[in-house]
């Protein structure tokens, strides 16, 4: 059973404790040691089997990145060359010749590396590509993601960077895995409107800001026969809209986007130990393509706010 370190237990480490705890109680991991240089951090860790201060020491089949983004890439490329394998939440670097860097990493010292762009997990993310598939919504013509937050925004931190990279992901997932032609910025680094333009005219809208009056985040996606709507805190259920007409469409699966993830990635270290082949999500190349966009998105930010 494999061991399983945690680099950085702040707000999102704290949730990867969680299930990780949970996957631990049902004999998926069998060891949980957290790291993480804030004494706060380190006292509220309490379902972790070992805490620490820095690495020194620490036995770990896989690392998990939850440090501040800046520092990603340069920890994944350390701990890929000491030969263990490493899911690094987004983003995977703060530029895409970092971000190529460490795929390359991983490749030479023969390890496995996964990028934490979760929503692809969602069930109803899903369920979605699914009836975008057969063809159930037609085509589609125009992609809505709103993710606004009531959360303070994180010292120097960029609302691009941190809650846009998701959504540029997602929609290049929902259009095929295709590369955006260009991309638009309205806002500043605490709110933004990202509008990537794909091929055929199809746009995709992204609004994403802290400090916001209410949460939301919703996704809609418009298609010449029907249109589809979730809200990525529900993991049940879709909303298909035909018409006047609206009808809900259960998901398959209800495990949460991060639960899921976190089995992928644990089950590809299992078949890489067995000499199976595995294939990571996102694959290297859309990886690679969601810091490219992100990137490009922050350069095009201007310095006012939408209104």
């Amino acid at each position: 059973m494999l061991k399983v370190a945690l680099l950085g237990c702040g707000r999102w480490g704290q949730n990867h404790l969680r299930v990780l705890a949970s996957l631990r109680e049902r004999g998926i991991i069998d060891y949980i040691t957290v790291i993480d240089t804030s004494k706060s951090a380190r006292e509220a860790a309490i379902l972790a089997n070992e805490i620490k201060p820095d690495f020194d020491g620490v036995d770990a089949d896989l690392v998990i990145i939850a440090t501040p983004s800046n520092l990603h890439a340069s920890q994944a490329r350390e701990l890929l060359s000491k030969g263990y394998h490493v899911l690094v939440e987004k983003p995977l670097g703060c530029s895409e010749s970092e971000a190529a860097q460490v795929l390359a990493n991983a490749r030479e010292f023969g390890r496995i590396l996964g990028v934490g762009l979760l929503l692809r997990f969602h069930p109803a993310v899903t369920l979605a590509n699914q009836m975008i598939n057969s063809g159930e919504l037609g085509r589609i013509e125009s992609l809505r993601f709103v993710r606004r937050t009531t959360r303070d925004a994180p010292e120097n931190g960029n609302v691009v960077e941190a809650l846009g990279v998701h959504a540029i992901d997602l929609m290049c997932h929902f259009m095929s895995e295709s590369e955006p032609s260009a991309v638009h910025v309205q806002g500043d680094k605490i709110e933004a409107r990202i509008a990537l333009e794909f091929p055929h005219g199809i746009e995709a809208i992204i609004d994403v800001g802290w400090q916001t009056t209410r949460e939301r985040r919703t996704v809609t996606l418009v298609g010449s026969n029907a249109s589809l709507r979730f809200d990525l805190d529900v993991h049940d259920r879709v909303t298909l809209i035909l018409g006047n007409e609206e009808t809900e469409i259960f998901c398959d699966s209800t495990t949460s986007p991060l639960e899921s993830e976190l089995q992928h990635f644990i089950s590809g270290i299992e078949k890489f130990n067995s000499g199976q082949a595995w294939t990571p999500t996102p694959d290297y190349g859309a990886a690679l393509r969601g810091v490219r966009w992100t990137e490009r998105a922050i350069q095009a930010l201007p310095l006012s706010r939408p209104h």
